[in-house]
């Protein structure tokens, strides 16, 4: 393995540890409850709550990302376009280090999917 995908890795194994201290650190939830408040302090615990789930997911799938990177890393696949074969830019791998497709292909598919 080259220096680039060491540190790739490296980078990849942090950023993935970071999210994993971030959802235990963010794991309760925040309960909605009418005791001892009227329906605004309801309404903002409701809120509260949806804010905690959305960030849990987003969290869960940055995860997941990662996890796919590291093993694109393992695989010796990491930094080539799962689309066209063509290598990442290092800059776009610098920017999103979990990203899979090249600039070209990503614009494509962005495309296609409006």
């Amino acid at each position: 393995m080259d220096n680039s995908k060491r540190r790739a890795k490296l980078l990849l194994e942090a950023e993935l540890a970071a999210i994993g201290e971030r959802l235990q650190a963010e794991a309760r939830v925040p309960s909605a409850s009418l005791a001892g408040g009227d329906f605004l302090d309801l309404a903002q615990g409701l809120e509260q709550q949806e804010l905690a789930r959305l960030s849990a997911s987003r969290l869960s799938e940055r995860a997941k990302r990662l996890q796919i990177a590291l093993s694109r890393v393992s695989d010796g696949e990491y930094g080539i376009c799962a689309e066209c074969g063509a290598s990442i830019a290092s800059a776009r791998l610098g920017a999103i280090p979990d990203v899979t497709t090249c600039v070209a292909c990503q614009e494509r598919l962005e495309r296609a999917a409006h």
